[in-house]
């Protein structure tokens, strides 16, 4: 394989580290960006264009979606790697169609992790057995236990499609004309109406059931 230029968006800096341990014992990886968020890594590249970028989705907010979706619009060809645990699985499919190349689990070796790399650096796609698997267990989980937006009031699906488009709460605010005290009220009931817990976790309900589209 040549030299493998190498960013890497990683919010944590203990994690980042030993992404970036496994990689410098690699003689064809160079690592010329190592970034905290999205905005960030594309300042710092500048001119320069990544044979490969690196995401751990784990340290982004909101499944990841909106920093995934910026840096594709500005890295529309290069391929990219995301490291995810199991608890994405609802979600690779919108990571796939968003354009990823491959999946690596956090819990996967160094060695694994710069396997992925040269596959997608080929020109290859590296999403292993492990998954599949997980992704059909997850599509059969959300078969059984399968929730719908119908007691989801109107201005309720409209909080959880902004929320899943990244905003604020005082910027859903603005746009549904109501104060960000409300939208929380909002966000606390339409958490407690699907009996998740998180925004992540909202988000993911989001895709699942088609509200995006």
């Amino acid at each position: 394989m040549a030299m493998c230029k190498i960013a890497i968006l990683e919010r944590y800096a203990l994690l980042s580290s030993g992404i970036r341990s496994i990689l410098l014992n690699e003689e064809k990886c160079d690592i010329i960006v190592q970034s905290r968020t999205a905005s960030e890594m594309i300042s710092d590249l500048g001119e320069d264009v990544p044979d490969v970028i690196i995401i751990d989705i784990m340290s982004t907010d909101n499944s990841g979606i909106k920093p995934l979706k910026k840096i594709r619009r500005n890295y529309t060809k290069t391929p990219i790697l995301l490291i995810v645990s199991t608890s994405y699985a609802d979600c690779f499919e919108e990571y796939i169609r968003l354009g990823v190349k491959g999946l690596v689990f956090n819990t996967s070796t160094g060695a694994e992790l710069v396997k992925a790399i040269k596959k997608i650096k080929e020109g290859k796609e590296y999403f292993p057995d492990k998954v599949w698997k997980v992704f059909k267990e997850s599509i059969q989980m959300h078969k059984q236990h399968r929730k719908t937006d119908q007691n989801l009031t109107d201005r309720e699906v409209s909080v959880v499609k902004l929320f899943s488009n990244g905003l604020t709460y005082k910027e859903i605010g603005a746009q549904l004309n109501i104060s960000p005290r409300t939208v929380e009220t909002h966000k606390r009931n339409i958490l407690a109406k699907l009996k998740i817990h998180t925004t992540a976790d909202m988000v993911k309900y989001a895709y699942r059931n088609n509200m995006l589209t």
